[in-house]
């Protein structure tokens, strides 16, 4: 029997450390376990079992917290994976494939257990094992207690099986999950010619049981989502098990309803804005093959299934994908790398696909799979320019921000029974509260941004700042000491000031506003679709969460505001985001039986990347911008790593900033690295929660490259006042 073992913490370290295993503890890998750190109790994950230990001082594990290992041996090197490729600690990588803290509940026991025999159970317990009988006095005392409490508490494994026999958790054993759609029966539609092709192309693969990768590049209401249907119900049917990714939490009532009905009984939903019970129901459910199909957003990549033979990752390009905080995963490139350590097959899909899986199709690395037209007899929307420069330079222009053009085709489409969306991505009244006479704008104190006017139904309203939470009532004079005048005002145009406007325009319209003020509770959006499909809303407004994924069968008009806040943006992707972004908002229209139109204010109605756009022309619009990367080394071509400093002290975090990038070039040149290293430099947003940051931007063309440069550097940071995080493959630039 093994005398030792490593045990991955959660920390931001490179490697486990070494624990001794007390005579007549069984280990295995994968399993929990509970182990001094330092003056702390820490819980690990068991990644090896060693017969000999060259380190010192070794102490023993204190307790096994399972009786079986909750991390396979493939999701051991898929985690183990991540914490390399992505430079973070191995525990805070297995992190993400544990069972929801928190467990479901162990409740209502004169219901869901016979109570006597869990008192006989308590009494049972011999003086070795007085603490797991002070937990189940407990659950007789408290009638609920909570799983990990239970585990955390003292209730060995042996014990919990015991007290499982007598049924004391068959109450979670609920049908469904309350405040969900229930299905109605669906029957699988007749496929188009190219999506029979791209069926046969994914089953062929499953056929040969040696994986596989596909890029499925459909255009809007193509029928990407019956591709997928057809791949899982032949997985579920051979007894084997799938993973259905989405961008956002939003679109999974939506999708669930769609795959339930295909799949009865065998979806569970993943994501964080479930209740603790439920999350841990779908994971046991999955871990237990009770369910063979996992759908959320990225978290669901490390769903338990069993027998997993297919991976979908629905929207492929959406920025969602990337964990903006450690462990700083891309669920897409993850997402390839499960499959193939599986031996299961990936289908990445979208309207609008990334450079990235584009140029990977393009080179062979996935297989590419077309859909270019509609299901149906309606072609795509026809799209329509409005230019703002002449409006606005006309004598008659208003202060409206809905331009004669567009309010006129609202005005139609309200008389003809159809529904509209109106885009704009900026919540709250207006975006910037300044005074007319300097023309300075209100910031938050501790963010480095402008408060945003939100207005109230009676009273001055707030300012709020979107990046802390910070609130405040709006001054009456302009807070500037130079100043000090009483010309504050209200400048630029948010969703709250476009419904107004919206209610004079339309008065007898039926409007209703989605954007993170309003879109609240977790049966909004499924609220929202019923609402759209019995004709109870005429005009939709609202930010990105309108602009992708949602089905609306009876919209025929969709605005888009102001198409270029997006192209501004300090970031080499934004041409490409607001491509992305323009085409799955055009998309919402006309996908049922009925002609679409979409109506773009813009002030660069020339602008390639919009008429690309209009247009979907997703190929020319690729080519052009391939060659620009080509010529700055930017991905697909090159690599990139960004390194973030941050701290209370700005001359500090500076300091260290510039410390580090010196290190980094120095050392990149004695390994003969060829690593670009540029700043240090101020983030965009230098100031968030009081926080100052700073940023080194890495370049290279090697991924090993910048690992090289990188892995032992990182983990040896030491500087409790200024924190480092590192950001592989970046995709936020502020």
């Amino acid at each position: 029997m093994p005398a030792f073992c490593q045990v991955a913490l959660p920390l931001p370290l490179k490697d486990p450390f070494d624990y001794a295993v007390p005579a007549g503890l069984q280990l295995r890998p994968g399993q929990r376990v509970r182990v001094p750190f330092g003056s702390r109790r820490m819980d690990g994950v068991v990644t090896a079992l060693l017969e000999r230990s060259q380190a010192k001082g070794i102490r023993p594990v204190e307790a096994a917290l399972e009786a079986e290992p909750s991390v396979s041996e493939v999701m051991l090197r898929f985690t183990r994976w991540i914490a390399d490729y992505y430079l973070c600690g191995w525990g805070e990588a297995l992190a993400l494939a544990l069972p929801p803290p928190g467990g479901p509940r162990l409740e209502a026991w004169l219901e869901a257990a016979d109570r006597p025999a869990l008192l006989a159970l308590a009494e049972s317990l011999t003086a070795a094992q007085a603490r797991s009988r002070g937990v189940l006095i407990e659950i007789l005392a408290q009638g609920a207690l909570p799983l990990s409490r239970a585990r955390s508490g003292g209730l060995s494994p042996a014990v919990l099986k015991r007290a499982e026999e007598a049924s004391l958790r068959r109450c979670t054993r609920e049908a469904a999950p309350a405040g969900r759609p229930a299905p109605g029966p669906d029957q699988p539609p007749r496929l188009t010619s190219d999506q029979a092709r791209a069926v046969a192309a994914v089953d062929a693969a499953l056929d040969k049981g040696a994986g596989g990768a596909f890029l499925l590049h459909g255009v809007t209401g193509s029928g990407k989502t019956e591709v997928y249907l057809r791949a899982l119900s032949r997985v579920v049917a051979g007894g084997g098990g799938g993973i259905v990714l989405v961008p956002e939490i939003a679109l999974t009532p939506q999708t669930w309803r769609r795959f339930e009905a295909r799949l009865p009984g065998q979806v569970a939903v993943l994501h964080s804005g479930l209740g603790a019970a439920e999350r841990a129901r779908a994971w046991a459910d999955l871990a237990a093959g009770r369910r063979r199909v996992a759908l959320g957003p990225r978290s669901a990549l490390f769903a338990p299934v069993r027998g997993l033979r297919l991976l979908v990752v629905d929207e492929e390009s959406e920025p969602s994908y990337k964990q903006e905080n450690a462990p700083r995963y891309h669920a897409r490139d993850a997402a390839l790398v499960r499959a193939s350590l599986e031996g299961a097959v990936c289908v990445l899909g979208s309207a609008t696909p990334s450079f990235e899986a584009f140029h990977n199709a393009r080179s062979g690395k996935l297989a590419l799979l077309e859909l270019p037209g509609r299901v149906g007899s309606q072609g795509m929307p026809r799209v329509g320019f409005v230019d703002l420069n002449a409006w606005e330079r006309s004598a008659e222009a208003p202060d409206d921000v809905l331009t004669p053009q567009l309010a006129e085709a609202l005005r139609a489409n309200l008389a003809a029974g159809q529904q509209s969306l109106l885009f704009l991505n900026r919540r709250g009244f207006a975006p910037v509260w300044a005074c007319a006479a300097c023309g300075e704008a209100l910031q938050c104190d501790s963010c480095s941004v402008a408060m945003t006017f939100h207005k109230e139904a009676a009273g001055p309203g707030w300012l709020r700042c979107h990046l802390c939470g910070a609130a405040r009532r709006p001054p009456r004079n302009c807070e500037n000491p130079r100043c000090g005048k009483p010309l504050l005002r209200a400048l630029g145009t948010g969703t709250q000031r476009l419904e107004e406007e919206l209610r004079r325009l339309l008065p007898s319209a039926r409007i209703v506003r989605v954007d993170r003020d309003t879109a609240s509770g977790q049966g909004f959006h499924h609220a929202l679709l019923e609402r759209m499909r019995d004709r109870q809303v005429d005009v939709l407004l609202g930010t990105q969460m309108l602009a992708k994924g949602l089905d609306f069968p009876e919209l025929t008009l969709v605005g888009v505001v102001n198409a270029d806040a997006s192209l501004n943006f300090p970031d080499f992707r934004a041409a490409e985001r607001t491509f992305q972004l323009l085409v799955q908002v055009s998309g919402r229209a006309g996908r049922a039986d009925k002609a679409g139109q979409v109506l773009i204010q813009t002030r660069q109605p020339l602008h390639d990347c919009l008429r690309a756009a209009a247009t979907q022309d997703f190929t020319a619009f690729f080519d052009q911008g391939l060659a620009e990367r080509r010529d700055f080394g930017y991905p697909p071509f090159g690599r990139l790593a960004a390194l973030i400093l941050r701290g209370k002290d700005k001359a500090r975090v500076q300091a260290r900033a510039e410390e580090a990038a010196d290190a980094l070039q120095k050392a990149a040149q004695k390994g003969g690295l060829l690593v670009q290293v540029l700043g240090p430099a101020p983030s965009p947003l230098v100031l968030v929660k009081g926080w100052w940051r700073y940023r080194i931007l890495l370049k290279s063309s090697s991924t090993k490259a910048l690992h090289a440069l990188l892995s032992p550097w990182c983990f040896e940071w030491k500087d409790r006042g200024v924190q480092l995080a590192v950001d592989v493959d970046p995709l936020s630039f502020l």
